[in-house]
């Protein structure tokens, strides 16, 4: 029995040591920012012709953004990336619309690409927040801008678009493999009942501000992502008000989309002005 006891205690023990870990240091868990700076010559190289600029946060804090300017179709396309690498490892999803004569800006958070700084959701907001509103210093318009938000960058641009629109309607919203919520993607992929209510501290909740978007929605996803479940982004659909179109691609996963080409279908979207 005493032995049984123990190991009951130790369980429970690490039991609240992981949800206190959690809660403490979100960072090791949802998060894995690549710490080397992104080359833009190996883009450039790559077919990416891009430039480096930089701006500022609301604190203050200096951000790098790849930028190329726009060509016939006189938009910008605003790429916001997930949890993970840098703007790097993304730049290749760009480059069809560069050839179509769009522009394009990929904005970097702080805690990426070696840059410093704590990654948390009230951060990369206000970071996602500000990369378009350098954009609108240049002389963008909303309605010149569409916003295409990746993964845990769905959230960035849901939550940019919502928080800017009363200043004119966007052009577009692009989702890639989105979710509702990031509780609920914890709910669906961890295994263990956790009380994750309490432990993720941010929600990244999309679906409290899909509702109000204003703009057309285009949301994308993979049959067999094993991250963030299609179901999610299903749900996001459901709530999203119209004009809206959801795209499911069979025997997808999270991060191949473009394998299955998702890019000509953004184009075609983009192109039928839904």
């Amino acid at each position: 029995m005493k032995i049984i006891r123990r190991l009951l205690m130790t369980l429970v023990m690490v039991y609240v040591l992981f949800c206190v870990a959690v809660y403490v240091y979100p960072e090791a868990f949802f998060y894995g920012p690549s710490s080397e700076k992104s080359d833009i010559a190996k883009a450039r190289q790559n077919g990416y012709p891009a430039e480096e600029v930089s701006f500022k946060s609301a604190d203050g804090t200096e951000l790098p953004a790849w930028y190329t300017k726009p060509g016939k179709q006189n938009k910008i396309v605003v790429f916001m990336h997930g949890n993970s690498y840098n703007v790097e490892k993304f730049y290749n999803k760009m480059i069809p619309f560069v050839k179509a004569g769009y522009g394009t800006f990929m904005p970097e958070y702080r805690g990426f690409g070696g840059i410093k700084g704590r990654i948390t959701q009230a951060n990369l907001e206000a970071d996602a927040l500000a990369a378009v509103r350098f954009l609108q210093s240049r002389g963008y318009k909303n309605e010149d801008i569409i916003i295409y938000g990746m993964s845990l960058g769905s959230h960035m641009a849901v939550n940019t678009m919502h928080a800017l629109q009363h200043e004119g309607v966007f052009a577009a919203l692009v989702l890639e493999v989105p979710f509702d919520s990031l509780l609920n993607v914890t709910r669906e992929i961890v295994p263990v009942p956790l009380p994750f209510e309490l432990i993720v501290r941010d929600k990244y909740d999309n679906l409290s501000l899909i509702g109000d978007i204003k703009s057309p929605i285009l949301i994308m996803g993979g049959s067999k992502d094993t991250l963030v479940p299609v179901v999610l982004a299903q749900n996001l659909y459901a709530h999203a008000p119209n004009p809206k179109e959801i795209i499911v691609y069979e025997g997808a996963g999270h991060n191949n989309l473009d394998s299955f080409k998702n890019y000509n279908d953004i184009l075609s979207w983009l192109k039928s002005g839904k």
